[in-house]
């Protein structure tokens, strides 16, 4: 439901049928007016003026300037890795790995494979590196240059860990992985959270697993070839999201015999004829993927993939290929941001999906000739722009949102008003601990029982509040309810003190003769909830 809208809800005899005739029955009459209220949902910091760990201060190594950066991932604990550039903006060569760690509010330079930091003052420097992967461990995988030039020639994967726990790159802390079989150059893309990594190169992509103990790197022989590629995601069971070219891919191992047969790839279908590109960006651990597929007007439109029947296909559905929501395209598996309520014209601009965490959230960029702006989106509330997110006061104007963990901060890149180069920022959700509070509020209320009931019988990833599963069995039903029901009206109506909405804003609820009956895994139950007719006001 949108905030700041009247929007009256009525509900009138909703039967839903689950497993075998299992009804529900619910008999209620919900008036909502929304206040109007500010839309501020993140704090946010720019990371520009985070100071150096001690090590790289004692050894005067240069600081990155996050003013022209890339973001490579964030993991669980708000860590970021990227690049930044050492001193000098016109020069690629200047570029270094970056390691943020909130909890040390620093952003170390990790330097490159030979213990070049980017001095100015030294020449020649080494080619470009950056920081590609990060694990929940605080793996950082990328790819480093060996040599002066910015070709590729010299490229090799890393993998940095910090193992004395100083938040700074020490001597023997930087590992090469092994290139792959046959290959001269090569990158390491991502790195999940069992160890496998994605190593990229002239022979193609390929997934390896790695071990660290006390420092030392191994490597077990063997490699599963997957494809040549141009980009590629992981997720911790290994399935990985690839594109080639001008086509996407997800190969799922679903015989585990760690090889990518013809049968466990699937493409993204082209959205136009037209226009045949489509490009995969991220996949999460539920197994949804993000990306774009161009339309008629060669406009990239951002989409979220959702499996939901299993067969390994894209349930995908487009006659006309323009970009926008009409009738015919009924399908519920792919999600896309054209057609949108943020007002996005699939004529003139394009938006860009890179990342989605595992409760579906997920996040990128809207880009048109004159614009651009940052998105989250979420099945809830749709696409919003960060800007709107973030307060007035905040001084970027937020151009792309690259990646987000499961707590819900996002790695974005802003830019101040008349400025040339973009900043780094990280914005954090604004924690609500209340249950049933599932729009994130800090009221139980209205909305959030629209959110159960508008998911009511559903399949959902486990624990997704978005999705009205607060009782994290990933199904809603009667459990998820009861939270939202057992803690009504609790909290504050935003932009009020009181626990109960003014007149203006009034919740005018009557829930009578309420009777669930229910059966679930062959086994029936009765359950029989009357509640008193109730009018409240202030």
């Amino acid at each position: 439901m949108g905030r700041g809208r009247i929007v009256p809800v009525l509900w009138e005899t909703i039967k839903t049928h689950r497993a075998g005739g299992a009804i529900a029955i619910f008999t209620a009459v919900i008036v909502w007016a929304a206040p109007a209220w500010a839309d501020i949902e993140y704090d946010a910091a720019i990371l520009l003026t985070t100071s150096q760990p001690a090590l790289d201060i004692a050894q005067n190594r240069p600081s990155l300037e996050l003013h022209r950066p890339t973001v490579g991932a964030i993991n669980s604990a708000g860590q970021l890795t990227g690049s930044g550039d050492a001193g000098s903006n016109a020069s690629p060569q200047d570029t270094r790995p970056f390691f943020y760690d909130p909890n040390q509010a620093t952003t170390a330079n990790l330097g490159d494979l030979t213990g070049d930091f980017a001095d100015q003052a030294v020449t020649p420097r080494n080619g470009p590196s950056t920081g590609m992967g990060l694990n929940d461990a605080g793996w950082v995988v990328g790819v480093s240059s060996k040599t002066p030039g910015t070709s590729t020639a010299d490229d090799r994967p890393f993998l940095w860990f910090d193992d004395d726990a100083n938040h700074a790159n020490t001597l023997g802390e930087m590992h090469e992985l092994n290139l792959n079989p046959g290959a001269t150059f090569g990158k390491a893309l991502g790195v999940n959270n069992t160890g496998q990594v994605l190593v990229n190169g002239d022979t193609g992509l390929y997934r390896a697993t790695v071990s660290l103990n006390a420092g030392v790197l191994s490597e077990p022989a063997g490699r599963t070839f997957i494809a040549p590629a141009d980009a590629a995601s992981m997720n911790d069971v290994g399935d990985v999201a690839y594109t080639t070219g001008n086509a996407g891919f997800v190969w799922r191992d679903l015989n585990t015999d760690n090889t990518a047969d013809a049968a466990e790839i699937t493409q993204i279908p082209f959205m136009s004829a037209a226009a045949p590109n489509a490009s995969v960006f991220g996949i999460n651990n539920a197994g949804q993927v993000v990306g774009t597929m161009r339309n008629d007007h060669f406009r990239d439109i951002g989409f979220i993939w959702t499996d939901l029947d299993g067969d390994n296909s894209v349930g995908f559905s487009d006659l006309n290929g323009n970009g926008f929501f009409e009738a015919n395209e009924t399908s519920n598996e792919v999600v896309r941001f054209h057609g949108d309520p943020a007002g996005i014209d699939a004529t003139a601009g394009s938006t860009f999906v890179f990342d989605v965490n595992d409760l579906g959230v997920a996040v990128g960029g809207y880009f048109d000739s004159s614009d651009r702006r940052a998105f989250v989106y979420d099945s809830v509330s749709g696409m919003r722009f960060l800007d709107d997110l973030v307060g007035p006061a905040f001084p970027l104007n937020l151009r792309e949102a690259d990646a987000i963990n499961n707590a819900g901060q996002i790695a974005a890149v802003g830019r101040a008003l008349g400025a040339q180069t973009d900043q780094l920022a990280l914005l954090t959700p604004r924690a609500t601990t209340l249950p049933g509070d599932l729009d994130h509020d800090g009221f139980v209320g209205i909305t959030d029982l629209n959110i159960v009931l508008g998911n009511w019988n559903q399949n959902v990833p486990p624990g997704d509040p978005d999705l009205g599963d607060p009782s994290d069995d990933g199904f809603v039903g009667i459990e998820d309810l009861n939270v939202v029901l057992g803690n009504w009206n609790a909290g504050a109506p935003p932009g009020s003190t009181a626990h109960i909405p003014e007149p203006g804003s009034a919740v005018l609820m009557g829930l009578t003769g309420l009777t669930w009956t229910w059966r679930r895994h062959a086994n029936l139950q009765l359950n029989s909830i009357c509640f008193e007719k109730s009018e409240r006001s202030g």
